[in-house]
């Protein structure tokens, strides 16, 4: 036992010695004022080289409203001024995406430009307004801001409405809180947007888009009105189907006729024929939330299979088909395709071949072809019109 002791209290001895000599070499160091030769690191270097910093500025709004057309042009000039005017400072280039959602990084073409030039070591510091205008996903932030961080050349995020730059040591807390009140903030304005939409619906007011929408556009002051040369296309289509072509014989004689897409495409599809067949605007009707958001950050939409209500309002637009045609092809529609029982051709008499030409529209002089028609009367059809 008292081996023991005598040993721990030499073990002391030792560890105070120690302890002493390192205190008097620390001493010595700074007295004797010893020469160290620092080598600067990569960074350091490349920074004294470049001195200035390449400074970028990211803008972005979220709808094509005219007054946000002012808004959108005014940051751009704004930033381009700002970092021009400070001496310190390189211009890198000012990334702009307009009419995109801050809720998701799909279709924010710039913003993933501006990403990559970072990480290929174009940018230095990045300017933005707030958080909300970078983005409204809190996930997305903080993974973007931890990536940009850990480059070589680490490429901070300059928040101007907070006054944070991100390389700075407690600015990444105070950051993620604030996005996280974005990502917030974004939530209840999507719940605020659907709960108006569900009014709305429920009085009987519709809303409708037009883009891409056949047959339709929009007048000066934003009425729904019918676009009489794209009317006669939707209306080729109902007749054909309903004297017994089917989608992809009808894709095919508007491919040929190079007749525009309604987006403006030259090639026709039978699933295009197929919506245009199966959308109730045409006869004046319009049901609201066919298909619905599942989520506002990454804008999924899902068919609505009875998950949520649909808002069926009557007689809310100019109709292209009657109400009486409609009901002739959805019931067609509503039977499996090889149970569909198409009515006798009326292009075919006594075996004789009836030409049926179209005698308006873009369509003009354009032959309706018959399924039923044979081989033969086929080229007897070609030699007619010969």
């Amino acid at each position: 036992m008292d081996i023991n002791r005598l040993r721990d209290r030499e073990w002391s001895e030792e560890k105070k010695s120690e302890k002493r000599e390192r205190r008097k070499e620390i001493r010595s160091a700074y007295l004797e004022k010893r020469q160290v030769e620092i080598i600067p690191s990569k960074k350091e270097l490349l920074e004294e080289k470049r001195k200035k910093k390449r400074v970028a500025a990211y803008c972005r709004v979220s709808t094509y409203e005219e007054e946000q057309e002012g808004s959108f042009e005014l940051q751009i000039q704004a930033y381009t001024e700002k970092i021009l005017n400070n001496p310190d400072w390189e211009m890198a280039e000012v990334y702009a995406d307009q009419g995109v959602s801050g809720t998701t990084l799909r279709n924010r073409v710039n913003f993933q430009r501006l990403l990559d030039d970072c990480r290929n070591d174009k940018v230095d510091l990045i300017l933005v307004k707030s958080i909300s205008r970078f983005t409204r996903n809190t996930l997305h932030f903080i993974s973007i801001n931890r990536e940009l961080k850990a480059l070589p050349n680490p490429v901070g995020i300059y928040i101007e409405d907070m006054g944070i730059n991100t390389l700075n040591g407690m600015s990444e807390y105070v950051l993620n809180m604030m996005s996280v009140i974005a990502q917030g903030e974004s939530e209840q304005k999507s719940n605020a947007i659907k709960w108006a939409n569900l009014r709305r619906w429920e009085r009987g007011i519709p809303f409708v888009v037009t883009n891409n929408l056949l047959g339709y556009s929009k007048d000066n002051f934003g009425k729904i009105i019918i676009d009489e040369e794209e009317a006669e296309i939707v209306k080729f289509i109902y007749n054909a189907f309903l004297e017994g072509a089917n989608f992809t014989l009808i894709a095919k004689l508007l491919t040929q006729a190079k007749v525009p897409t309604p987006t403006g495409g030259l090639v026709w599809r039978a699933t295009t024929v197929g919506n245009i067949l199966k959308n109730e605007k045409y006869c004046g009707d319009v049901i609201m939330q066919k298909p619905y958001t599942v989520d506002c950050f990454t804008h999924k939409r899902k068919k609505n299979n009875g998950e949520k209500r649909k808002y069926v309002i009557r007689d809310c637009l100019p109709p292209i088909i009657s109400k009486k045609d409609w009901k002739k092809v959805e019931n067609i529609l509503s039977f499996p395709y090889r149970k569909r029982v198409f009515k006798e051709s009326p292009y075919l008499k006594e075996n004789k071949v009836v030409i049926k030409k179209w005698k308006s529209g873009v369509l003009k002089g354009f032959i309706i072809f018959d399924p039923n028609w044979t081989s033969s009367d086929i080229q007897e059809v070609l030699k007619r019109i010969d």
